[in-house]
């Protein structure tokens, strides 16, 4: 107890160490009571972030920053535009056609179960696996029907929607624009010590930039190639699967098992145990293959490694702290974490060294 003491005092005594953390603590604090009120500046500092990538390549070619900022996002305003009257009506029929179908698939299940227990009497638990497929169609149903009722009636008031359609957008813009302008504000209720806030800060710019336009650039790319390929093979529920497979690649390992259930179930009920279905299975599995050998390794080339277990332990106590947000932003914030342990080492040794 006495030698951890000493070593508390040690690092009490360094005072830039000490004013991180507080730092870092205020704004986990932050994020912690008031996460809900600033989701639309998360939002917008996110989407900043995508953009500031396209942004840059412009400016670099000799473009005006100003010039880049409206070109970049008249652009995003008008993909917003074409995926809410091209893809989200598509998306909502093939969610109504899920649903509609759930009593269907649930007794194509149950036929399946009872050709398997004949098959095998001792090695299945028939009514253990009837109960749990009753269960999961109760769920979908349920899920399906909460998703088809999304509407401006359901919002909570048409003043948060007003927040997002307009204050985000205006946001995005501005952080863009300033961002220089931004930075030197934010710098002067800041100690003029600050030289390890300036590091962490430094290196967390530079990964969740990277991290954040990296996942949207991936679960673009994976996406429309997933709808492409399963649209060709005509697969009921192409743009359904493919959202699925987009959104999954912003929750390392277990946003892709829990996508392949899905993927699995839908091409057994359309196909069958045929070979179509074998086929569709092996292009999802391809698609992955490419993603995690070849994608990811290109778009992240410059993100910190972390262990797996490491980011599976950060996808579990951030999503727990923050939900959703906490489940995208995972991996930055695992980054963080390992930069100021990283920094605390550091010290530690240097400290002993002088001792």
């Amino acid at each position: 107890m006495r030698s951890v003491l000493a070593w508390f005092d040690k690092q009490l005594e360094d005072t830039e160490l000490m004013m991180l953390l507080a730092f870092l603590l205020l704004v986990f604090v932050l994020l912690g009571l008031f996460g809900s009120t600033l989701a639309p500046a998360l939002v917008a500092i996110a989407l900043a972030y995508v953009l500031d990538g396209i942004v840059s390549l412009l400016v670099s070619c000799k473009m005006p920053r100003l010039l880049a900022v409206i070109l970049v996002g008249i652009g995003a305003l008008l993909a917003v535009l074409f995926a809410m009257l091209a893809i989200v009506p598509v998306l909502s029929d093939q969610i109504g056609l899920l649903v509609s179908k759930v009593p269907q698939y649930v007794q194509l299940l149950k036929d399946t179960v009872h050709d398997l227990q004949q098959r095998y009497p001792t090695g299945l638990n028939a009514d253990y696996l009837q109960q749990s497929i009753a269960s999961g169609a109760e769920k979908v149903q349920e899920w399906g029907g909460l998703i088809l009722s999304k509407s401006l009636a359901s919002i909570p008031n048409v003043i948060a929607l007003g927040v997002y359609v307009f204050l985000v957008p205006v946001l995005v813009f501005f952080l863009l624009k300033d961002k220089q302008r931004i930075q030197l504000w934010a710098q002067q209720f800041l100690p003029k010590q600050r030289t390890l806030l300036t590091r962490v800060w430094g290196e967390l710019d530079v990964q969740m930039g990277n991290y954040i336009r990296g996942r949207f650039w991936e679960s673009s790319l994976v996406g429309l190639v997933m709808w492409v390929v399963y649209f060709f093979m005509g697969h009921e529920y192409a743009l359904l699967l493919a959202v699925l497979t987009g959104i999954s690649v912003w929750i390392p390992f277990v946003g892709a098992a829990v996508v392949t259930i899905p993927v699995v179930l839908l091409s057994y009920f359309q196909w069958g145990w045929t070979d179509m279905a074998m086929y569709s299975l092996l292009a999802y599995a391809i698609i992955q293959l490419i993603d995690a050998n070849i994608v990811i390794p290109w778009l992240f080339s410059e993100v910190v490694n972390l262990h797996p277990i490491a980011i599976i332990v950060a996808v579990l106590v951030f999503g727990s702290f923050w939900g959703v947000i906490g489940v995208f932003f995972a991996i930055p914030l695992a980054a963080l974490v390992q930069s100021v342990l990283v920094i605390i080492a550091e010290r530690t040794k240097h400290s002993a060294s002088n001792s």
